[in-house]
């Protein structure tokens, strides 16, 4: 709808300059010269709606239609109207800061550079130092100029507000703003030239054309101020003055070029990628066909695994870190909806290309969805291996302990106790009575080593655990516990030994964190339901921690490596001044 409006509102304006100009030309050359400002409204106009329905999100199109229509102010320089000319001659002066802005913004219609920003703010400056005040204190605008055919008798600056025209006018300031404007625009080509040198080969045939325009404009202005100088009534400065003002329009077919090339490349570009995976892909396979379609030796693909607050991983699984904002690296997005899949690490120089990197996405998700799924795969077999490797050592470690203890503890107390017994012995024999009631003191020191033998199984495997399941034994922990705690089982049974030791154990743990670490914790609650698995949460009203920095620690882990040994999972969430929730799930199929 904006589109049409704006078509149709270049259509009456063209018409508008077609009228005025043939109203306030005389001579032979009359519709001539209504075509050709009729021409410098619409064939902007024009690219500019094509550009805005290529390119919706992008304000490139918008603008260029904008400035078409700026353009059409220029053309009331053609009336014999002394406010309708001067408001053209002013309104022409404008439209070169749009075109430095068009040109530096192409093909996006943003200055994402700080040297394109400067060039655009180098033009505004010296239009309003050197140019709009003259409008006030010159009392005629310099001829020929390309945005007028008059010649002579022209009507006067209506802007004018002084008695006579200062000479410091035409001997200092024209030739001043003369020769800035065009270094001004060497500098804008300059720049093109230097964007061109450094893009894409796809982005090369994008940008060649405005380059190309750019650098005869640059030349035709630089000519046409040295002939005017030399000669101002030469025949060739008005040939000179027309040209460069249809370089107005061709500076808008040669963005419509690039465009049309760049939709071109990218048509064939997309076609040689639909056909290499048609042809079958694996991970090598689907980066080359996307470095290939874009160009781009250095791409490189990461997949997105959601376990554990989400992460990014290779082709193998292995863990990666995408490019940081600011390192010459972009990065590209693939997703389903709200669910991402993987991610395209391209060279910044394709950012001025995004739909085409988008399409090639959208045409390879599919091969990027599998591949994020054999990702996966690996990704998990890693952390098995590793979760292994962890197990292993720790129950090493745990046998180690428990024969640590039974050395240190329990051993050392019955060897005590057969030297007493058989030094009570020889007591009972040479003094009976001394002998029993030395007997009946070792009893005592029996006792202390059952409660020992007892306290280090209990250590293995609580045996309140065993007896009485996972909601007493929760109980009899958070009653141990230094912060409050309650346990809340919402309609749980009895599960294998293997389910609730896991669910125990990381409940403790967690239980144990929240104690040491939740600073200003005044509760913890631990919550167990059952629907399909079992699942528990331990919530605590601490300080929190940030989650997306927090490294996890052994305690961490081990959880983890629990609940995934049995199929499970666990699942950490915190925010600075909410407190920290551990959560996780353990299947019920053996149940």
């Amino acid at each position: 709808m904006k589109i049409a409006a704006a078509a149709a509102g270049g259509a009456l304006l063209c018409c508008i300059s077609f009228a005025v100009t043939l109203s306030g030309v005389d001579g032979d050359q009359a519709e001539l010269a209504a075509a050709g400002r009729a021409v410098m409204v619409a064939v902007p106009v024009a690219v500019g709606c094509y550009a805005w329905h290529r390119r919706p999100g992008e304000p490139f199109g918008p603008l260029l239609v904008a400035t078409g229509f700026g353009w059409f102010l220029t053309t009331l320089a053609e009336s014999d109207d002394a406010l309708l000319y001067s408001i053209g001659r002013v309104a022409g002066w404008l439209v070169e800061v749009e075109l430095v802005y068009l040109a530096l913004s192409f093909p996006t219609g943003r200055l994402p550079e700080r040297i394109d920003r400067q060039l655009v703010w180098a033009a505004a400056a010296m239009l309003a130092i050197l140019y709009l005040p003259s409008a006030l204190f010159a009392e005629t605008y310099p001829l020929p100029a390309p945005y007028t055919s008059c010649q002579a008798g022209c009507p006067a600056n209506a802007f004018f507000v002084l008695d006579s025209e200062p000479g410091v006018v035409d001997s200092v300031l024209r030739p001043l703003r003369e020769l800035l404007t065009v270094i001004l625009f060497l500098a804008v080509t300059a720049r093109l030239a230097v964007r061109v040198r450094h893009a894409t080969r796809s982005m090369r045939r994008v940008l060649s054309p405005v380059l190309a325009v750019a650098l005869a404009r640059v030349f035709l202005l630089a000519l046409t101020v040295a002939v005017r100088r030399i000669d101002r009534d030469s025949p060739a400065v008005d040939v000179l003055t027309w040209t460069i003002a249809l370089g107005l329009p061709a500076m808008s077919v040669s963005f419509f070029l690039g465009l049309v090339r760049g939709r071109l490349f990218a048509a064939r570009a997309l076609e040689t990628l639909g056909m290499r995976l048609h042809a079958g892909y694996d991970a090598r396979k689907l980066r080359a066909a996307l470095a290939e379609a874009l160009e781009d030796s250095s791409l490189w693909l990461a997949y997105w695994i959601p376990l554990d607050g989400g992460r990014w991983v290779d082709a193998d699984g292995q863990a990666v870190e995408l490019p940081a904002p600011g390192s010459r690296r972009c990065v590209t997005e693939v997703s389903e909806g709200r669910r991402r899949i993987a991610a395209i690490v391209h060279d910044e120089a394709l950012r001025d290309q995004q739909e085409l990197i988008e399409a090639a996405a959208s045409y390879a998700r599919i091969a990027l969805e599998n591949q994020r799924l054999g990702a996966k795969v690996q990704s998990s077999l890693r952390e098995v291996r590793d979760s292994r490797s962890r197990i292993l050592a720790s129950a090493d470690e745990e046998r180690r302990r428990i024969e640590r203890d039974l050395h240190d503890g329990a051993q050392q107390r019955l060897v005590a106790l057969r030297i007493k017994l058989e030094l009570t012995e020889e007591l009972v024999r040479s003094d009976p009575d001394a002998g029993l009631e030395k007997l009946h003191a070792l009893g005592a020191e029996v006792e202390q080593t059952l409660d020992e033998i007892r306290s280090l199984a209990r250590g293995v495997y609580p045996a309140l655990l065993a007896d009485q399941g996972l909601a007493d034994a929760l109980r009899a922990a958070a009653r141990r516990a230094p912060v409050p705690s309650t346990v809340e089982p919402n309609g749980i049974g009895r599960y294998p030994q293997e389910v609730e030791s896991a669910v125990y154990f990381c409940c403790l743990e967690a239980l144990q964190n929240a104690s040491k670490h939740a600073r200003g914790a005044s509760a913890v609650t631990i919550s167990l339901t059952e629907d399909d698995s079992l699942r528990f949460e331990v919530r605590d009203d601490g300080a929190g921690f940030d989650a997306e920095t927090h490294r996890p620690g052994a305690g961490l882990t081990n959880m983890r490596d629990r609940l995934a040994a049995i199929g499970g999972e666990l699942t950490i969430t915190s925010t600075l001044g909410q407190g920290a929730v551990v959560s996780g799930w353990v299947p019920l199929g053996r149940a």
